[in-house]
């Protein structure tokens, strides 16, 4: 899928303009898991972006924050390996987030990032 980092640091960056935010919504191209809603949509540079979201649908500050901890481990540990460069992320917490394991969270991003980018599966051409 994605290809190799030699620097990580390079390659992942967050968003933080909420229009960044706003453009990958609006590319309707996401997938639900329990814990987690991944949105996705292409861009120019060559990096990865990923943008945190958690609402008070989460639960308090507390778990909000343990919430974006959790999801900030997930991309660290899944994206360098299974994320695609050139483009841009967000991760959307959903309530379970904070009680499911730490495995499952990573089983279901992986598998939500293969679906995400499996061309057959959206009807698109493969190249």
């Amino acid at each position: 899928m994605g290809q190799p980092f030699e620097n990580k640091k390079e390659i992942l960056s967050t968003l933080k303009k909420r229009s960044d935010f706003l453009r990958v919504a609006k590319s309707q191209k996401k997938w639900i898991t329990p814990a987690l809603i991944i949105q996705t949509c292409p861009k120019e540079e060559k990096n990865i972006r990923v943008g945190y979201t958690a609402s008070k649908k989460v639960g308090n500050a507390v778990l909000r924050n343990k919430a974006k901890r959790r999801m900030r481990e997930l991309v660290k540990q899944v994206f360098t390996k299974s994320g695609r460069i050139g483009y841009d992320y967000v991760l959307i917490a959903r309530p379970g987030i904070t009680q499911a394991s730490f495995k499952d969270l990573i089983r279901d991003l992986k598998w939500s990032l293969k679906r995400l980018h499996d061309d057959k599966v959206k009807g698109e051409p493969a190249n």
